[in-house]
């Protein structure tokens, strides 16, 4: 059996359907649709049937998708464990990431340096257009970033989602808007703003467009840096737009809203190379994997 036909087909299950499972994974939907079909085709029986209301397991398929979540574990478990066997797993691992705070990457972190003693774990900060190029290049084995930074098609690289965060609007502790835990956009629309000016990402552009309702460029203070926009912030020069695992990084003495009528969502994600060797990235991975089956 394919263990890779078999994970897409378990993303179509949870996902409920086609398109949202090739979303979640980072492939095309004629991929996920072929890996199906060929899962079907090498088992020799029909596992999902499509109707008006959707997909619709067989009784094989539910049997695959039931035991195929068990096998995958323990196939990722028999391979750690190989791979670590006898004095230990050494060598080392080199993480490209965004700068940011984030419980469940630190637990990650935590759990792989206190079982791996041996393995060095380099984590190296970069801004979020450097990232993706850094580990397709093979400078780097993982990298750590934003899913709105990444292609839209990634047949060459896996990709785990690490947690769902949002954007937050950051002010200083002075700001009138301050003593507030969430806040409308119509009430951001009069403040001075600070942006990160052309590093920003298409996505913090839509977002900040559908808040700041066409602004004037001359109302918005370009910073080059988010250390420079926090800073700015700090002062009471303006307010910002932040995602907020950089809010929990830099935000010291800001205050930290929440926008309540707009979607600001997004997940962390962890990618690697599919042809990545290093012994060490499995052992790495498995523990994100373990926290988001």
């Amino acid at each position: 059996m394919d263990f890779e036909q078999l994970k897409i087909f378990i993303a179509v299950v949870e996902q409920g359907s086609f398109t949202k499972a090739a979303e979640t994974l980072y492939i095309s939907h004629s991929t996920t649709s072929r890996n199906v079909a060929a899962l079907e085709g090498n088992l020799n029986v029909r596992l999902l049937i499509r109707d008006s209301r959707g997909l619709k397991l067989t009784e094989a398929g539910n049997l695959l998708y039931r035991e195929g979540q068990v096998l995958l574990q323990k196939a990722q478990e028999l391979e750690a464990a190989v791979q670590n066997a006898g004095s230990g797993a050494v060598g080392g691992l080199s993480v490209a990431s965004v700068k940011l705070y984030s419980h469940e990457l630190n637990d990650a972190y935590g759990q792989f340096v206190s079982s791996y003693p041996n393995v060095v774990l380099g984590i190296y900060h970069h801004e979020l257009s450097e990232v993706f190029g850094l580990v397709s290049r093979g400078e780097e084995d993982l990298g750590i970033t934003f899913s709105y930074s990444l292609p839209k098609e990634l047949e060459d690289f896996e990709v785990r989602k690490v947690a769902q965060e949002k954007y937050c609007v950051v002010v200083s502790q002075g700001h009138q808007l301050a003593s507030k835990k969430t806040v409308r956009a119509s009430e951001l629309r009069e403040a001075n703003y600070v942006s990160v000016g052309v590093q920003r990402s298409d996505f913090t552009r839509r977002l900040e467009e559908e808040i700041l309702k066409d602004r004037p460029k001359s109302e918005i203070l370009s910073v080059p840096t988010l250390e420079s926009l926090f800073l700015q912030v700090r002062s009471g020069n303006g307010i910002s737009l932040v995602p907020y695992p950089m809010a929990r990084e830099y935000g010291e003495n800001c205050a930290v809203l929440e926008v309540e009528d707009v979607d600001t969502r997004f997940d962390v994600v962890a990618f690697w190379r599919k042809d990545n060797e290093n012994p060490s990235l499995p052992l790495f991975t498995k523990l994100i994997e373990k926290e988001h089956v």
